[in-house]
């Protein structure tokens, strides 16, 4: 059996190896759509950016990021509601669906 496995010749061993020119094209097609991909996928989330931006310059009308270059966040205190017994921010909370829920006036 070993004496078998050594009389391969060199051609033998590079043929399987081979591209056919179908894989070569294929691999060009991945390779492009990876590519195309990538910069839509970079596109989209630079919109996304500014988009945002622009919407908290014209809601605040102040800088939209500190000194050291992190974004501010809004922050609002929870509070308990009386009827349900759930934390809940005041200004932007929604009906608990109870007759007597205080937030959904």
């Amino acid at each position: 059996m070993k004496a078998a496995l050594d009389r391969a010749t060199p051609q033998a061993l590079i043929l399987p190896a081979m591209f056919s020119l179908s894989k070569i094209l294929f691999l060009i097609l991945v390779i492009g759509a990876v590519w195309f991909g990538w910069r839509w996928y970079n596109r989209v989330g630079a919109v996304g950016r500014e988009r945002l931006r622009e919407r908290e310059r014209r809601g605040s009308g102040k800088p939209t990021s500190t000194s050291g270059g992190s974004p501010q966040v809004a922050a609002e205190d929870m509070e308990k509601c009386p009827e349900c017994g759930a934390y809940v921010a005041p200004r932007s909370a929604v009906a608990c669906g109870r007759p007597v829920c205080p937030y959904g006036r």
